[in-house]
């Protein structure tokens, strides 16, 4: 009885050592987009997806972490398209777009 208590201690401490252990740390953050001067009750639309209120990612109080890549963004206020936008988001990158402005910044 003893013999296999000690038996089975042993294989559960070496199985726990033989365990591989590895992280993965990307060096690089996600890309970041901001709508500047979105109006009230507007909506962002990103992919195709309502994402929610414009309003919330202005880039002072709230700027909105997306993938790398390609993306479609648009801002509607009601039925009205605001903004229509393809943008290139490159790693890192902050993207901003004037939304009073049809897109430029």
């Amino acid at each position: 009885m003893i013999r296999s208590f000690c038996v089975a201690t042993l294989v559960v401490a070496f199985a726990g050592c033989a365990m591989p252990h590895s992280q993965v740390v990307s060096g690089s953050s996600r890309p970041t987009l901001s709508l500047v001067g979105a109006p009230n009750g507007s909506e962002l639309v990103l992919d195709g997806q309502l994402i929610g209120l414009a309003s919330q990612f202005d880039g002072v109080s709230g700027v909105m972490s997306i993938e790398e890549g390609t993306h479609s963004v648009e801002v509607r206020q009601g039925t009205a398209v605001l903004v229509r936008k393809k943008i290139l988001a490159a790693s890192g990158e902050a993207v901003a777009i004037d939304v009073m402005s049809g897109g430029e910044q």
